[in-house]
């Protein structure tokens, strides 16, 4: 009845309480598996048994101590299960769910109320496992194998540390900190070289091959293993006194040496110039080393900054403030502000705030880099270590710099005088950092990667208003705008996107505090060169002449890129000056649609400045504002509609991203449409109730709404959406977004749209119902409650919508009933059902009809029988009616539970 990928949790009824809490049937399954475990595939079976057991929950226990009963015997079947054994391959993944089941599954009070000589042998045990499969998720990766059996059981046990440790304040204080240190330094090892780690060491401690050509084909590691990584930082935290001064000695050794080898590389290069001379064996080695210690470092000083205010970590905290009488401040802030010196040259280093002399560390590892390009030698320097470096110092930023006390109970007086608003400490980081953007964006302009993790790392200094007002008193700052402003090398130099969002920083820096005249001058510099040069450009006579020239093409292109980098700056309180300066180029970005008609890539860029204004500023604007904007993208969609009359997409070798523009104008209407959902406009805008007034008076009863916009857009799409283009997973996903989208919002549009296009909007949703993946599935079901409601609204029943709900009814109790499903789709398909049902309820009894009368065995019809009535008892009659869908929906998952299994079609 479900998808085998699912880990579905066991909740019996009261009704197997006798069978299931016999603690004998719990040592069949055990002793099955001890005598069947050689063969792999039939141990995986009994493992999911297993697992299934571990989750076991709802009404079959009577009361706490029968849970803890339970779990008390499983958990020392278990034991004894992997006490005795050594581990065989096929057996990680399922003793690993077992445990991730029993430890999200059962609450925290039935935990600690285990023996607690029991608990503390669990712990250890799992302990154990994760430094086990954490060695063998190595060995994996080394030997390079397709099936990453022990990475994924590793994944699942460091998962069930994170569950644990969060709720560490229901378990005994400071039982996690030991095996946090064990899983700690067995990670560390795990990714550091010989002689202090075993990275890329095979079994017999050899040397593996060359590993450079296989991560040129991986994603980042900070992205692949952040799961991972999160745990670590958490255990580290949970461990502060060991894994911090561990990661600060580990860290500062390898700069020291990384720092010898860089100079001992340029007396050799000095002597022999040629680069390819060098032996990069040790320097290699060294990277690597600082990379996994450096992501390390991030994951543990710092939550992933998501969210509005990342708050710094409470365990780093308190660590800080518990060994804060043993601080010389002074001492602290002179490591801190002495990059360029190995910390243990200045006197009292060991009396400098340990979290703060571990932000040094990263940050001496910066001025080796530095100072490295000064001299020369960026050839020798690593990339990954340059982003890695960035990606700390931005993650650490949003937590650490101008820290607010207000947020917190307690605050550290080291880490509140080092980085707290108006510190000498926080003014000279900010530079610090902002020297370092700068640096990077003229050394590593040709590292595209490097450049935009830099970038992010400006807007991250300049998008809360606090760290801004410091950044704008920094001369380099003003020179950044300017040389960013004429198009001076390098930065000209430096990819599109990077320049998007460079210019989204200068944007966001310009709303920083300011007397007006330094405003005035900010923005004369900033903004208007580009609209003098976009102007002057465009309003030249030969301008049609010359704009396929590769020189006005740059210069187009630019432009568009920095608009939308303006509108990616927007914010609630700039959105007002933003959405005038972008409409002001929006008409001139039309007349250019004419122009590059037969240049693709320009038509996207254009297409995308609209769907980013949308996308940032439709949910803050007024109605007349909103009204314009709509005016404008429908103006666009006019000209893209004329430009494309007649083209045929039958290319279906063609690859994905010749489809840019339609993918691009359905994000455009899904921005449009969002304004529906999420509205902060307010609706007495002053300006706005002035232009209202002039503009009823000019053009009486002339407006363009949301759907007229979306529908005009959907009459393009429609056409061109073939079954072949939703081939590919973007255009098909953002397709099935915006057409459940207009049937949620618009309904009564629907039975408007032409014959052919409804037709095709039909067979869309039917497609997307039956042949593509759950989420899509998921989308379609949605459509379709407002689609059964709009009709019931009309109560018109010969309409094309009418009929081709009574069709979907069908679809729908066959998915339900017949057919393999996900169980998140029950809920979406449920919904849907009742809508149908109380639209055709004649049509639904016959279903069921047809249905039973099919069954030949007299079981399987009673069980269907009874248990449709039951559903159809629910709500009689059924009606549009919420409490009615509620209790039907709660029915219908009991008929699933009881009914899912006995025909579904195979």
């Amino acid at each position: 009845m479900f998808e085998a990928t699912q880990n579905v949790m066991l909740k019996p009824t009261e009704a197997w309480r006798d069978a299931l809490l016999d603690t004998r049937v719990m040592d069949l399954f055990f002793t099955v598996h001890r005598k069947i475990r050689e063969d792999s595939d039939m141990a995986q079976d009994s493992l999911q048994c297993l697992a299934q057991l571990a989750s076991m929950h709802g009404p079959i226990f009577p009361d706490e101590n029968a849970q803890v009963t339970y779990l008390a015997h499983l958990v020392e079947g278990l034991l004894n299960m992997i006490n005795g054994i050594e581990i065989e391959d096929s057996e990680a993944v399922g003793i690993s769910n077992i445990i991730s089941n029993l430890i999200t599954t059962f609450p925290r009070s039935i935990l600690t109320a285990l023996p607690s000589d029991l608990f503390s042998s669990f712990i250890n045990c799992l302990t154990l496992l994760t430094c086990s499969f954490g060695r063998s998720a190595a060995l994996e990766e080394v030997l390079d194998k397709d099936d990453m059996v022990y990475m994924e059981a590793y994944d699942k046990l460091l998962e069930s540390w994170l569950t644990l440790v969060q709720d560490d304040e229901h378990f005994p204080r400071g039982c996690f900190v030991q095996p946090a240190v064990q899983v700690f330094n067995s990670y560390i090892q795990c990714h550091l070289a010989a002689p202090d780690g075993t990275r890329n060491l095979t079994a017999n401690g050899v040397a593996s091959h060359d590993e450079d050509e296989i991560n040129e084909l991986q994603e980042d590691d900070r992205e692949l293993f952040s799961d991972q990584l999160a745990s670590i930082g958490m255990l580290g935290r949970i461990a502060s006194d060991h894994c911090i001064p561990l990661l600060t000695s580990l860290l500062e050794d390898r700069v020291t040496r990384l720092h010898g080898q860089l100079q001992r590389h340029q007396q050799h290069l000095m002597s022999s110039p040629d680069p390819g001379s060098v032996d990069r064996k040790v320097l290699d080695d060294l990277y690597e080393d600082i990379h996994w210690l450096i992501l390390v470092t991030g994951y543990l000083l710092a939550d992933d900054p998501q969210g509005e205010t990342p708050l710094i970590p409470s365990e780093v905290m308190e660590y800080s403030i518990k060994h804060s009488t043993e601080v010389d401040i002074n001492t602290t802030l002179q490591l801190l502000g002495s990059p360029g010196e190995k910390a243990s040259s200045i006197p009292g280093c060991n009396r400098t705030d340990s979290v703060i002399r571990l932000l040094s560390a990263v940050l001496r590892t910066s001025e080796v880099e530095s100072r490295a390009t000064r001299a020369s030698l960026t050839e020798l320097l690593s990339p990954q270590m340059g982003k890695d470096i960035v990606w700390f110092l931005r993650r650490w930023a949003k937590t650490y710099l101008l820290v607010d006390e207000k947020l917190y109970s307690q605050i550290s007086i080291p880490l509140s005088t080092a980085f707290g608003a108006d510190t000498e400490g926080a003014q000279w980081i900010v530079g610090y950092l902002l020297e370092k953007v700068i640096s990077n964006l003229s050394v590593w302009s040709s590292e595209p990667d490097l450049a935009n993790d830099t970038v992010e790392l400006l807007v991250t200094l300049v998008e809360k208003r606090e760290r801004a007002n410091i950044v704008v008193q920094c001369e380099n700052w003003w020179n950044l705008a300017k040389q960013f402003a004429s198009r001076s090398p390098p930065l000209h130099l430096l990819s599109s996107s990077v320049q998007r969002t460079l210019m989204k920083a200068l944007v966001l820096g310009g709303f920083a505090h300011m007397d007006s005249d330094t405003k005035q001058q900010y923005w004369a510099e900033v903004l208007h060169p580009l609209q003098q040069r976009f102007l002057n450009l465009i309003n030249q006579e030969n301008f049609a002449q010359i704009c396929q020239e590769e020189a006005v093409k740059r210069e187009i292109v630019a432009t568009l890129e920095a608009l939308c980098g303006i509108a990616e700056a927007t914010q609630i309180d700039n959105v007002a000056s933003l959405f005038s300066f972008l409409m002001d180029f929006l008409s001139s970005c039309i007349g250019l649609m004419e122009v590059y008609r037969n240049t693709p890539d320009t038509v996207n860029l254009i297409i995308e400045v609209f769907v980013e204004v949308a996308h940032k500023q439709i949910c803050y604007l007024g109605e007349t504002k909103s009204m314009k904007l709509y005016e404008a993208c429908l103006t666009l969609l006019q000209v893209y509609s004329k430009n494309n009359l007649g083209r045929k997409r039958v290319d279906v070798t063609a690859e994905e991203d010749q489809y840019q523009d339609l993918l691009l104008i359905m994000e455009l209407l899904t921005n449009l449409l969002s304004k529906e959902f999420i509205d902060f406009s307010d609706t007495g805008e002053v300006e706005d109730e002035v232009f209202r007034g002039q503009e009823q008076s000019s053009g009486a009863g002339r407006s363009v709404s949301a759907a007229d916009v979306v529908l005009f857009g959907v009459n393009i799409v429609l056409p061109l959406m073939s079954q072949d283009l939703l081939k590919f997973p973007s255009l098909c996903n953002q397709y099935y977004k915006l057409i459940t989208f207009i049937c949620e919002i618009f309904p009564e549009k629907i039975p408007q749209l032409p014959e052919e296009l409804f037709k095709s909007l039909m067979i869309s949703l039917e497609l997307g119902m039956t042949s593509m993946s759950s989420e899509i599935s998921q989308l379609c079901l949605e459509a379709l409650s407002p689609l059964a409601e709009q009709c019931a609204k009309t109560q018109e029943t010969d309409t094309p919508l009418f009929i081709a709900t009574r069709h979907f009814l069908k679809l729908v109790f066959d998915m339900l009933v017949l057919q393999k499903h996900n169980t998140e789709m029950t809920v979406a398909a449920g919904e849907a059902l009742y809508t149908l049902v109380c639209l055709h309820q004649a049509e639904y009894s016959e279903l069921v009809e047809t249905l039973l009368s099919s069954q030949r065995d007299a079981v399987i019809y009673q069980r269907l029988a009874d248990a449709f009535n039951k559903l159809t008892a629910s709500s009689t009659p059924p009606a549009m009616d919420r409490k009615q869908k509620v209790a039907f929906l709660k029915s219908l998952e009991e008929f699933v539970a009881n009914v899912g299994g006995l025909l579904c079609v195979k």
